[in-house]
């Protein structure tokens, strides 16, 4: 498959410290945030959704954030990266159809290691880390741990012309800042010479009393013209919680490993005076602005793995099950229609799924291998929500107008996974493939619907053909990687306006994307490295239409939203120890992300732009003083554009220029 591997030293090198930066240097990969991290789209290869069930699966240290409200995560003290390109059927199973990004952090080991890390740069920008890991009990006891702060200003000024708001002191208000904590502790048992078990806690609070989560601005002429500007009537605040535990248990047998994965996740989320357009705030049963109850995810993967090297047969194969209650906050909110008037929206969802996979690999001979596997899944989902003016909030007093609806619908879904390897020589291969990757189904949460009109939608297929070609060569100096495909995105789910103010999600069509994706890393003298990334994509909607007010709107023969033409990526390193033992480092990259379109119509345009990030340094030895750049040349850039303009243009302006200094000490 195509892989795009990131090492800790590359993540550190580039100052990595979001998914968003994986944007132009991972082929085909675009991130677009609508405001905050735990809230954002990911797209692989131009397959992408933005719904709670997201079409770009993401792990980190082997748990999946299965609900988009989970994501977010700071990155600090990072292993590596993988990001898996196109639909991962076997092994992953559901909401991979686009792929999956699986980030590893550092886990503690016998040495006993530690950080410290101060960041300082534009928009009063704070950013501090620091790690820990040490045995507890040599050879079997390890302790790690670690920690971020990091606080920064908006770099939007609130502007109130055009809204209803006469409070002149919101003008100038700074609009975007947002705190951050993060926690990450690993304790890690080897109780035998071939059982182990780590359990880990990650923990996020993301808080902004000057937020902009689900908040836009006008249009895209606004966000690219003037993009420090926005123009809200209030300012609004919100806070995101997020917990995940986690234990791993491992047992290595002569022939096997067996591998158990446990995980459970709460995340709890508020949010007031968000200026939509309209006024918005969550609400749960007794006041305006409250913590919505906790999502909980429980999920548990049992995995057995062959590891005889020499053997002919190799396998895998697992179990996985999840349940999940969920409170999605588009439809947990009270919508304030005058001071002290509210219409309540509410929607609980309780969804479960379970899968057996397979895989086995055969080495016909010793140039040519052939791997067969598959996965099935069964999924449960049920809803409880009410309908538009089903229920009040007013002058304090909570009334339930008609009776909450309860609705379950069940899916199944079978993925299979076909793959031939041809050796070329001892540094090089050449594979095809086919996997089929699926996004789960679900209910729509919303009373009176016409007759006709289903209340559960089903789920998106995808079928992927891909070709590529593998090696290394110049003694390990270049590593080259090509791969060419063909995707067949089936069922897109999206939503139809089949009544005034009545909006469902449905099964509406069809699409395609296909393409060529490069990738080399070079090494022409020591200490220097260059990497090259490039991307050809072509992806429309194929024959269906949209109901919009009444209406029926062609969308086939359409990009493919938010599917640039092209990405590509170089880089340049360069690395020099001098006798003194210090260490210089000089790195910058440059990224062009091909025009795109950011909505299903196809009329609001993100032109060709690029991006340049440098990173220059020294370290002796122990100790490093780094100055870096993001967007240097201060492009101008959309973070977000709406993905449907027929309810409006509204997006959002990226980071402009940033700059900062690092000091790091590690022991």
């Amino acid at each position: 498959m195509a892989v795009t591997a990131i090492s800790a030293k590359s993540v550190t090198n580039s100052r990595l410290v979001t998914i968003s930066d994986l944007s132009g240097r991972v082929p085909n990969y675009l991130y677009q945030e609508l405001g905050v991290g735990f809230q954002a789209l990911q797209s692989i290869r131009g397959i992408q959704v933005f719904s709670e069930n997201p079409a770009v699966s993401t792990y980190i240290d082997d748990v999946n954030l299965l609900d988009i409200l989970a994501g977010g995560f700071a990155l600090t003290d990072v292993e590596r990266i993988e990001v898996l390109h196109g639909p991962q059927s076997t092994l992953f199973g559901r909401n991979a159809m686009g792929g999956v990004v699986t980030i590893f952090t550092k886990q503690p080991s016998n040495k006993t290691t530690g950080f410290v890390e101060l960041e300082n740069g534009n928009f009063a920008l704070q950013r501090y880390t620091a790690g820990f890991k040490t045995p507890i009990i040599k050879d079997k006891l390890f302790f790690g741990i670690n920690g971020l702060f990091q606080k920064r200003e908006g770099f939007m000024k609130n502007d109130i012309t055009g809204t209803s708001s006469t409070d002149v002191r919101l003008n100038g208000r700074t609009v975007g800042g947002e705190e951050n904590t993060y926690g990450n502790a690993f304790l890690k048992w080897l109780v035998t010479d071939k059982f182990s078990l780590t359990a880990n806690v990650k923990t996020q609070k993301d808080f902004s009393n000057e937020s902009v989560f689900f908040v836009s601005q006008a249009n895209e002429t606004a966000a690219l013209e003037n993009p420090t500007v926005i123009n809200l009537s209030r300012i609004g605040r919100h806070q995101r919680k997020i917990t995940n535990y986690s234990v791993t248990g491992k047992y290595k047998a002569k022939n096997f490993d067996l591998i158990s994965i446990s995980s459970f996740q709460q995340i709890s989320l508020s949010f007031r005076d968000i200026d939509f357009p309209g006024i918005y705030h969550s609400f749960s049963s007794s006041a305006i602005g409250e913590e919505l109850p906790p999502q909980e995810v429980l999920s548990q993967e049992f995995r057995i793995n062959s590891t005889n090297k020499e053997s002919k047969l190799q396998y895998v194969a697992g179990l996985f099950g999840f349940k999940q209650v969920g409170y999605e906050p588009s439809t947990n909110l009270a919508f304030e229609n005058a001071p002290n008037n509210f219409s309540i929206f509410r929607n609980r969802s309780n969804n479960s799924g379970y899968a057996a996979f397979g895989e086995v690999s055969y080495k016909v001979s010793e140039k040519l291998k052939i791997t067969a596997g598959a996965r099935y899944d069964i999924e449960e989902r049920e809803a409880t929500f009410n309908g538009f003016g089903d229920a009040v909030f007013v002058n304090g007093v909570f009334t339930q107008l008609n009776p909450d609806q309860t609705k379950s619908a069940s899916f199944n879904a079978f993925s299979p996974k076909a793959a031939i390897v041809y050796n070329l020589s001892k540094n090089a291969n050449a594979y095809a493939t086919y996997t089929r990757g699926f996004r789960a189904g679900g209910i729509n949460a919303q009373g009176g619907l016409p007759v006709g009109v289903r209340q559960d939608f089903d789920p998106e297929y995808s079928n992927n053909f891909e070709v590529g070609y593998k090696s290394t060569f110049w003694n390990n100096r270049i590593h080259f990687n090509l791969a060419t495909y063909l995707i067949n995105w089936k069922d897109l789910q999206f939503f139809n306006n089949v009544a005034p103010f009545t909006f469902v999600r449905e099964n509406v069509g069809d699409a395609y994307s296909k393409g060529i994706e490069v990738e080399a890393n070079v090494i022409p003298v020591k200490g220097l490295q260059l990497d090259f990334a490039y991307a050809i994509n072509d992806a429309a909607y194929e024959d269906f239409s949209l109901l919009r007010f009444g209406n029926a709107v062609p969308i086939g023969g359409n990009t493919l939203a938010n599917a640039p033409k092209t990405t590509f990526f170089t880089a340049a390193e360069y690395t020099i120890q001098t006798s003194e033992n210090v260490n210089l480092l000089f790195r910058a990259e440059f990224r062009n992300i091909g025009g795109y379109y950011t909505d299903i119509q196809n009329s609001l345009y993100q032109p060709t732009y690029q991006v340049v990030n440098t990173r220059f340094g020294l370290s002796y030895p122990n100790y490093g003083i780094f100055l870096w750049t993001r967007n240097l040349t201060n492009a101008n850039y959309l973070a977000f554009g709406a993905a449907d303009t027929s309810f409006g243009r509204r997006s959002l302006a990226a980071m402009p220029a940033q700059l900062g200094i690092t000091l790091t000490a590690r022991f």
